[in-house]
């Protein structure tokens, strides 16, 4: 069975992961877990307050992701354990470290995944339990996790979480392109990507910006430079963009 233990130095950081994370039934530990290990595989977790009291819980794998961390499900229990601790914890220190997350050994083979299987419509690596995470595990998926983990932050109801996966920095051109392209994307989250030069600089990417209508006039305007000749010349005809670029591509290829 694989073993993680997170040690807190200071009791604000105790504090906010268990109102975030922890008092909701989880914990996303920053141990890279090993790359076969499947949704559902039990693992220990033990937690250590600042003062070196532990609450030790045997959970289930809500989402792995390779090189980075994993969600690990856990009680109730442990919450109220914890939670009795904080008004005896000590004040923290001005040189207390940030929280230790750490793989403490353990054979992933010996895992045994519980039976709760990802229904049809959920991608095979996104865990059936997505919409039961956290805010706060939600959004470290949407930054470090995998392709269907970045695919399931984008079709979140919760907007916020969206800008999270430009973070991402394993996210693919065609992804961005994807986004770029989408019509139902929100215009602030056009205009960040946008702002990318690295991504601005592909002309597949400001060509998408351009044509779709719900990117900011001056942004859609702006991308134009990035296109290419041929694609201003079939929005110069009108060809699939907004009125308003439409415009501005006569006045670049007449210009």
């Amino acid at each position: 069975m694989e073993r993680y233990r997170v040690t807190y130095a200071r009791a604000s950081d105790l504090k906010r992961d268990l109102d975030t994370q922890i008092g909701r039934g989880g914990l996303y530990v920053l141990a890279a877990p090993p790359e076969d290990l499947a949704y559902g595989a039990r693992c220990a977790l033990e937690i250590v307050a600042p003062d070196g009291r532990a609450v030790q819980v045997e959970g289930a794998v809500l989402a792995s992701t390779p090189g980075h961390g994993l969600a690990i499900a856990i009680g109730h229990e442990v919450s109220d354990a914890l939670r009795a601790m904080l008004p005896s914890l000590p004040a923290d220190g001005s040189d207390a470290a940030p929280a230790r997350h750490e793989r403490i050994g353990g054979d992933a083979a010996a895992t045994s995944p519980v039976p709760a299987p990802a229904p049809a419509s959920v991608a095979a690596d996104v865990p059936a339990s997505w919409d039961d995470l956290s805010p706060a595990e939600k959004m470290r998926l949407a930054q470090h996790g995998g392709r269907d983990e970045r695919a399931a932050a984008l079709r979140d109801r919760n907007r916020a979480l969206h800008p999270h996966v430009l973070k991402n920095p394993r996210i693919t051109l065609d992804e961005v392109v994807a986004i770029a392209k989408n019509a139902q994307a929100a215009p602030d989250l056009l205009r960040m990507l946008a702002d990318r030069s690295e991504w601005m600089g592909r002309s597949s990417v400001a060509d998408a910006i351009a044509r779709n209508p719900k990117t900011p006039s001056e942004v859609a305007v702006r991308a134009l430079a990035g296109c290419s000749a041929e694609s201003l010349r079939q929005m110069a005809k009108g060809v699939g963009a907004p009125p308003n670029v439409v415009a501005a591509a006569r006045k670049r290829v007449l210009g």
